[in-house]
Parts: C-alpha cells; sequence; structure tokens
C-alpha cells in the first residue's frame, strides 16, 4: 500500500513538473511575464472558456503597454512572445517575414484527413505556400473582379427585395444572418456557378454545409488542448477538423459545376474559370481544384459576412455617419439605382467607414506565427530571441484600440482616415483588418468589392438603426468563437426610404 500511494505521489509530481516545466522561461530570459497558473497557462479563458480568450490578451496588453516592446507568455506549458510594439509587429509581419512565415495550426492539420484544408494557401508552410499563393493570386486581378461585379451586383437587387418582404413583418434583421445570405450567394455565384437561393430558401444546402465547414465540436477543443500540452503525442493523435460529408459536398460541387460547364459550353470569367484555366496550365488534380474553390469560399463567405454586419451595425448607431456615406452613395446611383464598379472603387468616405467598422471589429482578433529559425527582435534597448518553434501573438484587436494608435478608439470616425492617412497606418501596422506583409489575406480585394456592395445597397435604399434586442452595451465577443462573433447578435430595424 506504502509503495502504491508513493508511486501515485511520485507520477503526480513528474506530471506537475511536466506541466510547470517552462514557467521560468521567460523570468531567466529576463523578459517580463505574467504569473502563470498550471493547466491554465496566461490565458485561462482559452481552456474554460468564461470569456473569449481576446480579453486575456487584452488584459495583459494593457497592463505592459509603453513598459515593454514584448512580453513573454505561457499558453497552457508553452513559452509564447506576444508583440505589443508596431515597429516589431512590421518586423514579424515584414521585415524578417522569412522567420515567421508560417502559421502555428498549420502543423495540426493532417493531409489524409482533411486533405482540402491541408492545400489552403492560409495553412500551408515553406516554399508550398509561396507556390501556391503565387498560384492563385491572379484570380484577384482587377480585370476578373470586375466580370464579377455583376454577379455581385444581381445578389444586391434580390437582397433589396428580401428586405422590402420581409420589413412588412415589422421583426428586425440580425445583421449577421442578413450579411450571411449575402456573401453566401455571392460566393456561390462567383464559384460555382450557381445560385444558392439564401433569399429565398429558409436553410439552403450549401449555406449549412458553409456554416459546418468553420463550426468545430467541444471534442476537437479537447484533443488541441491535449496536443498542445503534450506535444508527443502528436504523432499519435489526429484531428480531423473537416466532417467527410462536409468535404465530399464540396468536391462533389465542384465536379457538377464543371460536368456543367463543360457539357454546356459555358463561358464565364469567374473563379471556376481560373480554376479551369490553372488545371490546363499545370495539370492539377480535381483534389486540388477543390481545395482552391473552398480557399476562396472560406475567404469570401464567413469573414466578409462578419465584417458587413459589424459595419451596418456601427452605421446603423451612428446617423451622422450614415446620413454622410448615404449622400455619398446616392450621388453616384445611375439612371438604374445601381453603382459601377469604377463609382465603387472611387467612393472615399465608403471605403473609410468600411475600414474604421474593420478596425473595431477585425473578423480574425489575434493571430500567431510560427518562427522558423532562430531570430532576434529588437526595440528601444530591448533584446529577446525569439527560438525555432515559438509562437509570436500579434493581438489585432488591441492594437487597434490602443490610444497610443488611434485618438479615441472606442469611437467610430470614419474622418480618421482623410487625406491619406489610411496608407499611414497599414503601412506602420498600427491597422491590420486582413493581417500584413507577404501573407495579408488572400481575398482582400474580393472582400472589399462585395462588403463594399453591400453596404452601398444597403444605405441607399433603406434608413438602419438599432434595435433594443441587441445587447450593446457593449458587446461581448462569444466565448466560443476563433472569429469576432458577438454574443446574442447584431439586431437592426429597416425602413425603406421610398417609405418617407
Amino acid at each position: 500500500m506504502i509503495v502504491f500511494i508513493f508511486l501515485v505521489f511520485a507520477v503526480a509530481a513528474l506530471i506537475y513538473t511536466y506541466l510547470v516545466w517552462n514557467f521560468s522561461y521567460w523570468a531567466k530570459r529576463r523578459v517580463q511575464s505574467p504569473k502563470a497558473r498550471v493547466l491554465l497557462g496566461n490565458l485561462p479563458n482559452g481552456i474554460l472558456r468564461n470569456k473569449n480568450v481576446v480579453y486575456d490578451f487584452e488584459k495583459i496588453y494593457k497592463r505592459y503597454k509603453g513598459k515593454v516592446p514584448f512580453v513573454g507568455l505561457v499558453q497552457l506549458r508553452d513559452p509564447r512572445l506576444m508583440i505589443l510594439e508596431p515597429e516589431l509587429i512590421k518586423d514579424v509581419l515584414v521585415r524578417k517575414f522569412h522567420h515567421f512565415r508560417n502559421n502555428e495550426f498549420s502543423y495540426l492539420i493532417d493531409t489524409e484527413l482533411d486533405p482540402l484544408f491541408a492545400k489552403n494557401p492560409f495553412l500551408l508552410r515553406d516554399d508550398e505556400w509561396k507556390e501556391k499563393r503565387a498560384e492563385i493570386t491572379p484570380a484577384f486581378t482587377t480585370n476578373r473582379l470586375k466580370a464579377l461585379y455583376p454577379l455581385i451586383q444581381d445578389v444586391s437587387v434580390r437582397m433589396v427585395k428580401y428586405i422590402n418582404t420581409e420589413v412588412k413583418k415589422a421583426d428586425p434583421f440580425d445583421a449577421r444572418e442578413l450579411s450571411a445570405k449575402f456573401t453566401t450567394d455571392v460566393v456561390s455565384n462567383c464559384i460555382f456557378g450557381i445560385d444558392a437561393e439564401s433569399f429565398t430558401k429558409e436553410k439552403p444546402e450549401i449555406r449549412e454545409m458553409g456554416r459546418r465547414l468553420f463550426s468545430q465540436s467541444a471534442w476537437i477543443f479537447v484533443k488541441m488542448i491535449i496536443l498542445e500540452s503534450f506535444k508527443f503525442l502528436q504523432g499519435f493523435i489526429k484531428i480531423q477538423f473537416t466532417e467527410l460529408e462536409v468535404q465530399q459536398f464540396f468536391v462533389d460541387l465542384m465536379k457538377q459545376a464543371l460536368k456543367y460547364r463543360e457539357e454546356k459550353k459555358v463561358q464565364r470569367e469567374d473563379f471556376l474559370d481560373f480554376v479551369i484555366q490553372l488545371r490546363n496550365k499545370k495539370n492539377i488534380s480535381e483534389l486540388e481544384m477543390a481545395s482552391h474553390t473552398i480557399s476562396f469560399f472560406s475567404d469570401g463567405f464567413e469573414t466578409s459576412s462578419i465584417a458587413i454586419s459589424h459595419a451596418l451595425y456601427e452605421i446603423a448607431k451612428n446617423k451622422r455617419v450614415q446620413a454622410k456615406l448615404r449622400e455619398e452613395v446616392r450621388s453616384n446611383l445611375d439612371k438604374n439605382g445601381q453603382i459601377s464598379f469604377e463609382k465603387l472603387q472611387e467612393m472615399t468616405y465608403l471605403d473609410q467607414v468600411f475600414h474604421e467598422a474593420l478596425r473595431m471589429h477585425p473578423p480574425l482578433m489575434i493571430t500567431s506565427r510560427l518562427c522558423s529559425e532562430d531570430v532576434e527582435l529588437e526595440y528601444d534597448g530591448k533584446k529577446v530571441t525569439v527560438e525555432k518553434g515559438m509562437n509570436v501573438f500579434i493581438p489585432y484587436l488591441w492594437v487597434h484600440y490602443d490610444p497610443e494608435n488611434f485618438l479615441e478608439p472606442t469611437n467610430f470616425h470614419p474622418e480618421r482616415f482623410d487625406d491619406g492617412a489610411l496608407k499611414d497606418y497599414l503601412d506602420r501596422c498600427v491597422l491590420m483588418p486582413f493581417g500584413g506583409g507577404p501573407r495579408i489575406c488572400l481575398g482582400m480585394r474580393f472582400a472589399l468589392l462585395q462588403s463594399k456592395a453591400a453596404l452601398a445597397t444597403v444605405i441607399a435604399n433603406f434608413e438602419i438603426s438599432v434595435n433594443s434586442k441587441t445587447q450593446d452595451s457593449p458587446l461581448v465577443i462569444d466565448p466560443i468563437e476563433f472569429l469576432n462573433i458577438k454574443t446574442g447578435g447584431l439586431w437592426l430595424d429597416f425602413k425603406p426610404l421610398s417609405d418617407e
């Protein structure tokens, strides 16, 4: 019995020692770091999920910003570095990009279990990432986006009809739901050449599959924690992020669209046409073709709907901005009540409004970059060596809310980007709604196009205001979401301007 008790205590001591082994990592290197907790590290909400983990980053950011340029963290049991100063953020994203070109999650993707995601440029590593990105980049040229714009306009018209029909019920609209309907129809048309019918069907299949593409179960979350805590298990435990049914749905969808186009000899300058050209030129496989279409779908569906919904919320909340924006939009309407591709690009205030919404509500709130070889970061006389294999955090959201970077950051003020200031903020890496450097969001130009088209359409046709159903005192980020999704939804009231 005594031997058994001794063994239990010995095993417990070994496990405890293993879990706290790195807790002194940063102290040994004279880097300031908050006290870590066993099993929770410095990011307890990442495990407990009482609040979104982004609030852990907020607490640390506010405690150390202005005192040090970087802060050491422990995530579960592994040392991490969080960058606080824009100059060092620029080092990581741009100047020393070669050392930080890979994403942390890329090493958790199993190529056999998730073949579609494994080929996504967001998750590819090293030279393979560079090659695949170079393949896809031509899909977002100005000419190709201009060719897609009529499809976006068609969806915009359907959205107006839908709102006019639904507004008679006198119920508020969930801006996220409305935006998701819009982006689903746009990307379905632009990628697969099909109408998802989001504004007429209750639950269109492609929309539901899109949701499942981004949703993760509690079991996957538990497995990720285990693998992060005990990395030696990564060779034995595999994670499947995407259900086989969802993967097969998008593969079949791509095949059906391809078959229809070839049999009917359909010519459309859309993303599927680009993928077909890529196949003919580089002989890529059907799996790679499907992976590319999934990449386009993910870039255009989820993050864009989040961005549009937050922009609508801020416009609804700020009547002065709404009136000024409506004046610009209406002055650019043609005789059919439409805005041309060229006019949309020229609308300065619309661009400022959308970027201000992205500043306050970036869809991706935090990023982490994996160091591929030892590198030294230095700022204001303080140095730190980032070792190979260490993850570096960049808290986009809190950089955007830093009063050193933006005057009155909690106020929605699009005019802060007057006189070309937007480019300056982007260049200084204090504004990063799409990331930064060579790995900046590949679908950024398409996201901007469809998002601004949606906003212009709504503002030209409706007066919007925030419904009391919105829990906005203040808005709270959902505890279990990876992206910037608010608890309770963003509920808005729409009033057709023709009723005035």
